[in-house]
């Protein structure tokens, strides 16, 4: 890291510790400000809030190159200029594309504050966003909130970030917030609990995993339950195509996560949910007990990665029945494409 020359942040060194006391020297930032007029304002703020190791980096070719092979606890992007590149390398940072750190720290400064700009940067997955004209305070006020109160991560198949639901909502149980590392609270408060080191970014890696593993077979168990009751109330119609084609890719999705799986419960209840759903999708006219069955398979597997007591007998409820389903519609298909014999000519 090169840190910033006092020379450079003159204007602010007697306003350099206005953020309740923590020690900011040691955090280590880089700052993208691609606009050379307004790179010295950004950056003496940045310095004036107490930081002292900062990286200015000026291009996105810069930047990409920075994320990739350098390791530290905070990212300022300002987002006047290349609105979609800073959105793609946030994006890219938290689904593991670019960078060691899913978990980095990432501050968006920007010049226009509209509604569908700010939304684009927190679907993306940034900590916190910053409008321009940029001050100390501002600056002050966003770390301290970094420090002592950032927002648990919660993970989807699309999104992994900061936890923006209103508080108290409870209609997603399983999509629940979980703390990530955090370099800038360990660096400015020592808190060994925060520090960013592989282990922690395994652990916290492998929640994502369950929690998108959770996520998708909720999503697949509606689905089962929405075509079990079309297939119902409309018995002589074609089952849609779409609704198949995303149930077997999130058939597919879930396979893939637990292949390794060192559970042979969850890998034979998969093993089985596969079976099943390749029946469904055999002729193209699937029958309504085949979705409800999938649908069991969908809460057998949730029982069991949420460790509820009942999982095991849902789990052998669910692969036998499967089979035994499946083998008599093997059985028939094989007798009905067997040729007729007669006795004689």
């Amino acid at each position: 890291m090169s840190p910033v020359s006092a020379q450079g942040a003159s204007p602010f060194l007697g306003a350099s510790d206005q953020n309740a006391g923590y020690d900011l020297e040691d955090v280590e930032v880089v700052l993208f400000s691609p606009l050379q007029n307004t790179r010295r304002a950004i950056r003496d703020a940045v310095h004036g809030a107490g930081f002292r190791r900062v990286d200015v980096v000026t291009s996105i070719d810069k930047l990409r190159q920075v994320l990739r092979n350098t390791e530290f606890d905070m990212l300022v992007l300002e987002a006047k200029m290349h609105l979609e590149a800073v959105r793609e390398h946030i994006a890219d940072i938290r689904h593991g594309r670019l960078g060691s750190n899913p978990f980095l720290v990432i501050n968006v400064i920007t010049w226009k504050p509209s509604d569908d700009v700010i939304r684009t940067f927190i679907d993306a997955g940034a900590d916190d966003i910053i409008v321009m004209p940029i001050s100390i305070g501002a600056v002050t006020n966003r770390v301290d909130n970094i420090i002592a109160n950032r927002k648990k991560f919660i993970a989807t198949e699309r999104y992994l970030g900061p936890d923006r639901r209103n508080l108290g909502r409870d209609d997603e149980p399983d999509l629940v917030g979980f703390d990530v590392p955090n370099g800038v609270r360990f660096k400015a408060t020592g808190d060994e609990s925060a520090r960013v080191d592989l282990e922690k970014i395994e652990r916290a890696n492998a929640i994502v995993v369950e929690h998108r593993l959770r996520r998708t077979t909720l999503q697949f168990s509606g689905f089962a339950t929405t075509m079990e009751r079309f297939i119902n109330e409309n018995p002589d119609r074609i089952t849609p195509a779409d609704e198949l084609s995303d149930m077997s890719d999130m058939a597919r999705y879930i396979a893939r996560q637990t292949e390794n799986d060192s559970r042979p419960e969850i890998r034979d209840l998969v093993k089985s949910l596969q079976n099943v759903m390749d029946e469904a999708i055999f002729e193209g006219r699937s029958e309504a007990n085949l979705f409800a069955l999938l649908r069991v398979h969908g809460e057998a597997l949730l029982a069991l990665l949420r460790g509820e007591d009942e999982a095991a007998d849902l789990v052998v409820r669910a692969v036998l029945t499967a089979s035994e389903i499946i083998d008599k519609r093997v059985h028939k298909r094989k007798q009905t494409a067997k040729p007729e014999t007669g006795d004689g000519i």
